[in-house]
């Protein structure tokens, strides 16, 4: 896991179809940008009251198999990269795992060498080695997060995809192409 610089991360996603868009001061999501091919899925909660975007399949989920989905999509694409892209600043993530993740020694180690980064928005760059650290990661994420400003973006450059963890059961998923999301939306039902 390492971070990337935030300007060079959105320069090559700006290139995947992806552009940011900025919520007060604080935050900031990520969108595909609309066209005839992008294909939304809502993974909701019965409890959560986030809204999908219009036009989403919506697809009842159990907010504890939230990561499991994301774990399925990542291995059933074949993703040797993923961005980790905090909504708010990484500070809000990081204080929000880290009872959670206490005893975690790959996090912990990872922890103690991001001090520099948890006051900026820098994405993380997770290999497969990673992946693992990620899912406990989400994990504690859906058991803890309760602020707009602790949800995570995840996307990748080898595929037009944008995931959006968001605190409260949901998970916002944007897809570029129909291909992809028939692949998705079958590890979706892997998943649950």
């Amino acid at each position: 896991m390492e971070f990337v610089k935030e300007q060079e991360a959105l320069e090559v996603l700006r290139e995947c179809g992806l552009e940011q868009v900025p919520q007060g001061d604080d935050l900031i999501h990520l969108q595909m940008r609309a066209n005839d091919d992008v294909v939304f899925v809502h993974l909701a909660d019965e409890k959560s009251t986030i809204e999908p975007q219009p036009g989403a399949r919506v697809v009842p989920l159990a907010k504890d198999q939230i990561p499991a989905v994301l774990e399925h999509i990542i291995h059933r694409l074949h993703l040797d990269q993923i961005l980790l892209i905090p909504v708010g600043k990484w500070r809000r993530v990081f204080d929000c795992v880290a009872f959670s993740l206490a005893e975690n020694e790959s996090w912990q180690e990872f922890d103690a060498s991001a001090t520099v980064e948890l006051n900026r928005r820098d994405p993380l760059l997770c290999t497969p080695a990673d992946y693992s650290t990620v899912r406990a990661l989400l994990d504690a994420l859906v058991n803890d997060a309760e602020e707009q400003s602790q949800g995570l973006m995840v996307t990748a450059t080898a595929a037009p995809m944008l995931l959006e963890f968001v605190p409260g059961g949901a998970m916002r998923i944007s897809l570029g192409n129909q291909a992809i999301a028939d692949e998705v939306l079958e590890s979706v039902d892997a998943g649950s």
